[in-house]
């Protein structure tokens, strides 16, 4: 350990091993010099060299599996001294909240702000690589290998090198292969965020419904406001990833000159659909940070007692379709370009999950223009559906009203 830097300090109760252990193993795949287990200190002094670790790295990773703060009284509890030396030392402290945890009453003395910083909730097993993938959006460390980025690096360096080479040996060959890859990887590239934002829009709709639950089994106020607490934190995470994606992962630019423009039309592709891509990649992501504001606004102001539930589920799930829309009409895009255009989504797409599955690359326009219609079809469904209900409920309340009016003449 001697010498060596590390970027993140993780630190557990023993009884959050196994969570602890994959959140420092992903974290290794990811390219970050973790430091795991107190186990790995050299012989020596303890408090000595846990200092020089938490002082050395730029995160610190806090595991709260339930009750994981009671014992942070006692002033010898390790999990205490850790957590001290970072708040001290300035430390990017991220709380990683598992199932079961709750912040006590009253938290142990010099703890106090722990509270204060940005925290990931990792509850639902099924959940928790958007918790990964949010708790990289906190990290101030830098990795010192990233595939998305070194796929990034390499794609737009093999373009530069490939138009390079077509110019100076005039053979457009090349620059047909240039303009497919570029489009190919762009496009790829604006999808793996839009999974992304996908995924946000799975967990909002999860977190929503919980929400609600809460609210509805709530006795008393001060439960009440720590609800409306921890909903306030979650989405203080969500709207930080968006802020992450709208800051490094603007829309793509597709900027072509008369030669690539030839090359478009060989590929029967307009660049006009090209820009209507990047305009609906603006406006997805700024659809979801307009939802992420409004319901700010509803739990912070109290106005979740007169909001139906249902009414925003259903613009999640409308959010939901229309990046799936988007999604069939890249892959109607990238169907017309040569395979050498599509290693980019072949290799990304194997991490994504909330978008449709099993959709290949060899169907007609026409089949994928389809599903298309169908995303948007869902959504007006579930649009017409609520408004019924809200007509029927309206006219039984109109019944109700006139019965009442003849029973009292």
């Amino acid at each position: 350990m001697k010498g060596k830097k590390y970027d993140i300090f993780i630190s557990y109760r023993r009884t959050a091993y196994d969570t602890a252990n994959l959140i420092a193993e992903k974290l290794r795949h990811a390219g970050y010099c973790v430091f795991f287990d107190i186990d790995t200190l050299t012989s020596g002094k303890f408090n000595d060299q846990l200092l020089e670790v938490i002082g050395s790295c730029k995160d610190f990773v806090l595991v709260l599996p339930e009750n994981a703060l009671d014992r942070c009284k006692d002033t010898n509890d390790w999990i205490r001294q850790e957590v001290l030396c970072a708040i001290q030392n300035n430390k990017n402290i991220i709380p990683v909240m598992l199932d079961g945890f709750s912040w006590p009453e009253s938290m142990p003395e010099g703890m106090e702000e722990l509270q204060n910083y940005q925290a990931i909730t990792a509850v639902k097993h099924e959940y928790f690589d958007m918790a990964m993938q949010r708790l990289l959006t906190f990290l101030h460390s830098k990795p010192k290998k990233s595939l998305n980025k070194l796929m990034g690096s390499l794609g737009i360096l093999f373009g530069i090198i490939a138009l390079l080479a077509a110019i100076a040996l005039g053979a457009a060959y090349h620059m047909f292969g240039v303009v497919s890859k570029d489009i190919g990887a762009k496009q790829t590239s604006a999808m793996n965020i839009m999974e992304m934002l996908n995924e946000d829009c799975v967990d909002l709709n999860e977190n929503v419904n919980v929400f609600y639950e809460n609210v509805a089994s709530k006795n008393n106020n001060e439960e009440l406001d720590e609800t409306k607490k921890n909903m306030l934190k979650y989405i203080d995470s969500v709207e930080k990833g968006i802020a992450y994606y709208k800051k490094n992962y603007p829309a793509p630019e597709f900027k072509y000159g008369n030669l690539e423009n030839y090359v478009l039309s060989f590929y029967q592709i307009n660049q006009n659909e090209l820009y209507a891509f990047s305009q609906c990649y603006n406006s997805m992501i700024d659809e979801v940070e307009s939802l992420t504001n409004d319901l700010r606004t509803i739990v912070a102001s109290n106005f979740y007692y007169r909001i139906d539930k249902e009414q925003l589920l259903i613009k999640i799930q409308c959010a939901s379709h229309y990046i799936n829309a988007m999604f069939y009409g890249y892959l109607a895009t990238l169907s017309l370009l040569p395979k050498s255009a599509r290693e980019c989504h072949f290799d990304m797409s194997k991490k994504w999950k909330a978008f449709p599955n099993g959709t290949p690359l060899d169907l007609t326009q026409k089949e994928y223009e389809l599903f298309q219609l169908q995303e948007m079809s869902r959504c007006e469904d579930e649009i017409d559906r609520y408004s019924a209900a809200i007509i029927y409920e309206d006219r039984k309340l109109e019944e109700m009203e006139e019965q009442l009016k003849k029973y009292k003449e």
